[in-house]
């Protein structure tokens, strides 16, 4: 069979992720589409708005064949570990082709770019290393460190291309999916509306998530405000379930960052340079999440890397506690006929070849039991990081347990 993966996150779906799954299809001929899907916390550094399992039926609706969980650590990291753990399970699935979604379009371009971050690596890290002692944020100083090293190599145009890829949020995550890549073809696909929204974006449906998650929680009649921007079956379940935000979880992160030493949140893979301290002072005076994360937010830190840390904080992520070399399960979040039989010919093919696909879960009081301990501390984690869901969006009945749940099947 011939498989396309997409990483992704549908927070929620709406019509340009659906635009995306079709383009794929269309372009690659694939027999089956395989998306590896953050789980309920996502990589911004927040709840998921809907929780993972229901997440995963409107892909598969949307025309996915089979959805898999990128593990809680890597979704809660930064942008390099999250891209790399999505590649790392689609590779071990088989997929040939990996979609992402891109401002450009430009797959030229950011390869380039990629080649030139990797071949440059010491040398930008020192220069980051060094401009973000002086202040700078991350992002603005692995621009300068890029715009330093490809000047008067490159043409004028190429550069303000190189430099506009490394500015795009969806860009950046491209330049990553590529760098990671070892046994697959990228694919880029342009990003069908805007990340600022506008007249235009409205009228043809293509809104943004984050436009889209503004409107179900400030707006009223949320459902009828999106209809023109979501599928059918996401509209009909916002309009059933309790949709989480930020806020939802303040009280729960408050008292963690309360109980939580500065020194132990220092060690929490974005902490360190003195947030911890910086972060028990704020929590003090800060009435709700966005404020807190706003008020230590400057030049130096980024919204993604505060946000980030106040889940890291509140699920208990250390940097000495968890490895971060990579996934070492898959899974599987829901499947319809197509993605069982792509199962069921991956378990085969890993047997016959020896090629070790990574261990697949569909059952977690089974098939843990044949997890390193590695594994178990990345899968113990997704089991807290559910409970911890549950809570903070008042639905933590005995039947959403994870050691329950089984994927979810059309």
């Amino acid at each position: 069979m011939k498989i396309a993966g997409i990483t992704a996150e549908y927070n929620p779906l709406h019509n340009g992720h659906l635009y995306h799954i079709a383009e794929t299809r269309r372009q690659t001929g694939c027999d089956a589409i395989v998306v590896a899907m953050s789980g309920d916390f996502v990589q911004r550094g927040e709840p998921a708005m809907i929780d993972k399992w229901l997440r995963a039926k409107h892909a598969l609706k949307a025309g996915a064949d089979l959805i898999v969980e990128i593990p809680t650590l890597f979704c809660l990291g930064n942008a390099s570990q999250y891209a790399s753990a999505g590649v790392c399970i689609l590779e071990s699935l088989g997929c040939s082709v990996i979609s992402f979604g891109s401002g450009s379009g430009d797959i030229k371009t950011i390869s380039e770019v990629a080649g030139v971050l990797a071949e440059n690596r010491e040398r930008i890290r020192s220069y980051i290393s060094e401009k973000t002692k002086e202040g700078k944020s991350y992002p603005a100083a692995r621009m300068e460190a890029y715009k330093d090293i490809r000047s008067g190599i490159t043409s004028k145009e190429s550069l303000e291309k190189e430099l506009a890829v490394l500015s795009e949020p969806n860009d950046i995550l491209a330049i990553e999916y590529v760098s990671n890549m070892e046994r697959s073809k990228p694919l880029a696909i342009k990003r069908q509306g805007a990340y600022h929204e506008d007249d235009e974006s409205e009228q043809s449906g293509y809104r943004s998530a984050e436009y889209i998650r503004q409107i179900i929680e400030t707006e009223s009649n949320a459902c009828g405000a999106i209809n023109k921007d979501v599928p059918e079956y996401v509209s009909d379940s916002l309009g059933i379930v309790r949709p989480v935000f930020p806020d939802n979880c303040f009280e729960i992160l408050k008292f963690a960052i309360l109980s939580t030493d500065a020194e132990t949140i220092d060690k929490c893979p974005s902490g360190g340079e003195g947030l911890g301290n910086l972060i028990k002072t704020t929590i003090k005076e800060a009435g709700n999440y966005e404020e807190l994360v706003l008020k230590v937010k400057s030049k130096r830190y980024t919204y993604t890397r505060i946000s980030r840390l106040c889940m890291q904080i509140m699920l208990g992520i250390s940097r000495e506690k968890y490895s971060f070399d990579g996934p070492e399960y898959i899974r599987i979040l829901g499947h319809n006929e197509k993605g069982r039989e792509l199962l069921a010919a991956i378990r085969t093919a890993s047997k016959d070849d020896g090629s070790g696909c990574l261990p697949m879960i569909t059952n977690i009081n089974k098939e843990s039991k044949k997890l390193n301990s590695t594994a178990l501390d990345h899968l113990f984690l997704d089991i807290h990081a559910s409970e911890v869901y549950h809570l903070i969006s008042r639905d933590d009945s005995p039947e959403h347990a994870e050691q329950r749940m089984r994927p979810v099947i059309i």
